[in-house]
């Protein structure tokens, strides 16, 4: 709301006081709901209300008076039917709302009287849980206290029957927008462990059912408060999605070196509030559950049933515990992989337990019951409450350094420690088709663990800290030899696969030499290799990604075995298309284009251009595409015999795409006009500015990777005409590229490109030093 409508016109000043101090923040939000307070009471004067039968009350962030800067207004008028007409009273509400309105306020209103306040409490849960935070603002306090009364009576006589529609709520909040801790832009509000969950902890603690740890949630709440706040200050709106974009100036506001330490501290945050909403929902189901099965005896001799389930675990009331009087040395990881395969929780006593247990390396059958517990379909759960209690980190050395640690690429969606988790859930399906499922299961574990702060190459990083953490876990040198191996590799088989000419006898030999040659290794690799993928992000792994890494497995598992390659007809690109292609160009002599029939399940599409090659013909066609504003998602560019064919998938399906005809025919006049500079100028906007160090690009040389040519790697943050900028590039510096691997990884697109000199040689070293300054600034343009 504009400062000017407010008492004093102190607003400004009290949205932007103190965010860097963690004390400031509750004291700023008081001032400003002060405020707001001032102003509605001067609305209230001014639209001559009556000394009776009407009040203005406030719910939500105005209610709490926990304001942020771009919070709206949530108001309720109350009207004493015996008192006001209906006329009257929506006169009232007319000389209220309007002002508001012309102000530019964003509000929620509405009307009722203390008998509907109670009505709607007991037939909607989101609207009860808005209306515990009703408080008066102006007019007859009698009408509020009567309508807060009512409302909290209703919400208390329901809590038993609406304790699994609170836990049903939970559930689909998460479900839609999942956990806060391990997102890499949380919605601070609307995300498990967000505002939003703080507000369903109160309310349950309203319902008299369960109580929970005030100062851990009221800490919590500022923590998330206070980010809300300085995000609606640097954007000057009303969200509460912490995007990339934004994340170093909310850091800096509120006091943090980094948007990665800022992230790191309410990832802490969410966690203690997801910990404690499962906890009081846990407390409140228990106690509105009935006896029945989960007790015995009668009377006063009545207690809870106790099932035993081997190694001193105890399955009491629906939770896990363990005998206290237990001496079994597998009675907590029994009662951890028990939890992991059924779904059932760990008793708070028995968490407390575990985290003052000794800290010591585990015995071979100690680990045994840990990979058990890994394979469990609820270990995500499981991990939670172990990492809140700090036992995760005392079990796996260096897991600490990478706890809640955030991730900068926009392919990930988790932070790393949950994402080396997520990563475990989606090895599960691979365990009954390779050899060493345990080994699979700890690398999935620790795969990441390099990942820390100022980390550069988290694979070769993370390679010696996996191989600490085997060693604790109880893995022989033989076992903790692969698992370090499998980590320091775990990029390189996607990596050669999308990236590297198959074609190239060094792609393959360097697969093989990294693997040091056993089948073994291979297969956890390419087990690995997928679901590290697919725990990142849905952008970080399709079925043409996949059938290019299992193209390169199939021809190092024939190498490793020494049988004859099997034909493969159904290869990306498919060759019989390109052959089609190649043989069209040469009967023709000019562009020809083909679709081949799809394969893909996702939305995505394949292109074959061809035409006889030359100078600038990569080029050309790369500006086709990008004036018909097709997105390149990847592409594989090939000679044959004189003959460019080169193979792009895109993204939409064939019926979102251009006829070929249209395409062969933009392509023949982009061919005839490649020597004209002018002609080869593309009409799209600029890229904008770097935001972020993340949108620097990066140009790589990759020594050693062709015997036959000089490999460059281009990273950039995408953009409609950075491929045709590139070959453009390649085309000015009168290089030859015989061939390209193109991929797109959420907003960054990876080009590796396979350069030759007009001659067909590697280029030298000047060359080398030109061409990597040119394709710099290419794709910062």
């Amino acid at each position: 709301m504009p400062s000017e409508e407010l008492p004093g016109r102190r607003l400004t000043q009290v949205l932007h006081a103190g965010f860097a101090d963690p004390t400031a923040g509750p004291q700023r939000r008081l001032d400003q709901a002060s405020l707001v307070d001032s102003w509605l009471i001067e609305l209230w004067q001014g639209a001559g209300a009556p000394a009776s039968g009407a009040a203005l009350a406030a719910i939500g962030s105005l209610g709490r008076r926990d304001l942020g800067p771009g919070s709206d207004l949530d108001l309720v008028l109350l009207v004493d039917t015996e008192v006001m007409s209906a006329e009257e009273s929506a006169r009232l509400a007319s000389a209220l709302w309007y002002p508001i309105w012309d102000s530019g306020t964003s509000l929620d209103h509405a009307m009722r009287s203390p008998l509907e306040c109670e009505q709607v409490a007991r037939e909607d849960l989101r609207a009860a849980i808005s209306l515990l935070d009703l408080r008066l603002v102006a007019g007859q306090a009698e009408l509020v206290d009567d309508a807060a009364h009512r409302v909290r009576g209703q919400w208390r006589r329901g809590a038993r029957r609406r304790i699994g529609e609170l836990v049903d709520l939970a559930h689909d909040r998460s479900d839609r927008y999942g956990p806060l801790a391990h997102s890499t832009e949380p919605n601070l509000k609307s995300d498990r462990g967000g505002l939003r969950d703080v507000t369903v902890i109160r309310a349950i603690a309203e319902s008299w059912l369960a109580d929970h740890d005030h100062a851990v949630v009221d800490s919590a709440a500022r923590v998330l408060l206070d980010a809300r706040d300085a995000l609606q200050a640097v954007t000057g709106k009303s969200g509460t999605r912490l995007g990339r974009a934004d994340q170093d100036a909310v850091a800096a506001l509120t006091g943090h070196a980094t948007a990665d330490d800022h992230l790191a501290v309410l990832a802490e945050a969410a966690r203690a509030v997801s910990w404690e909403l499962h906890r009081t929902i846990r407390a409140a189901e228990a106690a509105v559950a009935p006896g029945g099965s989960s007790t015995r005896g009668q009377g006063s001799e009545r207690r809870p049933a106790i099932t035993r389930v081997g190694n001193g675990v105890i399955v009491q009331a629906g939770e896990i515990s363990v005998d206290p009087r237990g001496t079994d040395p597998l009675r907590d990881l029994a009662a951890v992989r028990h939890a992991a395969t059924t779904g059932l929780p760990l008793a708070d006593a028995t968490l407390d337990r575990i985290a003052q247990s000794p800290e010591r390396p585990l015995s071979a059958a100690q680990r045994d019951v840990f990979v058990d517990a890994l394979a469990g379909e609820h270990i995500a759960d499981v991990y939670e409450a172990l990492d809140v209690k700090g036992i995760f980190e005392r079990w796996v050395p260096g897991w600490h350094d990478v706890r809640n640690r955030p991730q900068r690429s926009a392919v990930h969606r988790f932070t790393v420690d949950r994402h080396q988790i997520e990563t475990v859930k989606e090895v599960q399906r691979f365990l009954p088709k390779v050899a060493r499922p345990d080994l699979l299961l700890i690398t999935a574990l620790v795969h990441d663990l390099g990942k820390r702060a100022d980390a550069r190459d988290h694979a070769a990083e993370g390679a010696p800290l996996a191989e600490a953490a085997a060693r604790h876990l109880g893995f022989d040198e033989t076992d903790t030899r692969t698992i370090t191996t499998l980590v320091r590799e775990h990029l390189t088989l996607v990596a050669l696969a999308t990236g590297r000419d198959l074609a190239d006898p060094a792609t393959l030999q360097d697969l093989l030499t990294k693997i040091r040659f056993d089948p073994t290794i291979l297969e956890l690799l390419r087990a690995l290799t997928e679901a590290d993928a697919i725990a990142a992000g849905p952008a970080a792994w399709s079925t043409w990604r996949s059938t290019l890494v299992d193209h390169l497995t199939d021809l190092a598992r024939d190498a490793l075995t020494g049988s004859s390659p099997a034909p493969r007809l159904l290869l990306t690109p498919q060759r019989s298309v390109q052959e089609a292609v190649r043989a069209s160009v040469e009967r023709s002599g000019s562009a020809q284009v083909l679709y081949p029939a799809p394969t893909e399940d996702e939305p995505i599409s394949q292109i074959c251009l061809g035409a006889p090659d030359g100078a600038g013909v990569f080029a050309a066609m790369a500006r086709v595409l990008a004036r018909q504003r097709i997105d390149v998602r990847s592409a594989v560019v090939v000679t044959m015999n004189g003959i460019a064919v080169n193979t792009w998938w895109v993204s939409g399906t064939q019926e979102d795409l251009p006829h070929p005809t249209v395409l062969r025919q933009a392509l023949d006049r982009e061919l005839k006009h490649r020597d004209r500079a002018d002609a080869r100028v593309l009409e799209l906007p600029p890229a904008p500015p770097p935001r972020t160090t993340d949108d620097t690009p990066v140009v790589t040389l990759l020594p050693g990777a062709s015997s036959e040519a000089t490999v460059v790697q281009v990273n950039a943050r995408n953009r409609p005409s950075l491929l045709a900028d590139v070959a453009e590039t390649i085309t000015v510096h009168r290089l030859q590229l015989r061939s390209a691997h193109v991929m797109t990884l959420g907003q960054r697109a990876i080009d590796v490109l396979y350069l030759t000199d007009e001659r067909g040689r590697a280029l030298d070293a000047p060359t080398v030093g030109r061409i990597i300054a040119g394709l710099m600034d290419a794709a910062a343009t």
